[in-house]
């Protein structure tokens, strides 16, 4: 699997990636991070930034990236493809996931959680 990451956001993600860890994290209601899932039919994942010292124990595979390995949720890479990529819309100010398939999630925050 691969992400590739908007030239826009490759600066953001590595500063984070300098002073800890950022996940894919597909909040599903499972997991330390994850307070509640999304009870619909969309599929809803979230760049998280950890330290560190934080726990990753859910996050046991990697996916490479233009920013570095990326770690997510084993059981999530059924909704992900082997080629996608993190797109940023400057018009609405938001972070899109998307594969050849099409749009994996129209929206993907980014949740600092470091302590």
């Amino acid at each position: 699997m691969y992400l590739k990451v908007a030239d826009e956001l490759k600066d953001r993600l590595s500063s984070f990636k300098k002073e800890g860890i950022v996940v894919l994290d597909l909040d599903d209601g499972a997991g330390k991070y994850s307070k509640m899932g999304v009870c619909s039919l969309d599929t809803s994942f979230r760049l998280l930034v950890l330290s560190q010292d934080q726990d990753r124990s859910d996050y046991t595979l990697d996916i490479d990236s233009d920013v570095g390995e990326i770690p997510i949720k084993e059981y999530s890479k059924i909704y992900l493809d082997d080629q996608m990529s993190l797109e940023y819309d400057d018009r609405l100010a938001l972070i899109k996931l998307k594969s050849p398939s099409g749009v994996i999630d129209g929206n993907v925050p980014i949740v600092d959680l470091r302590k």
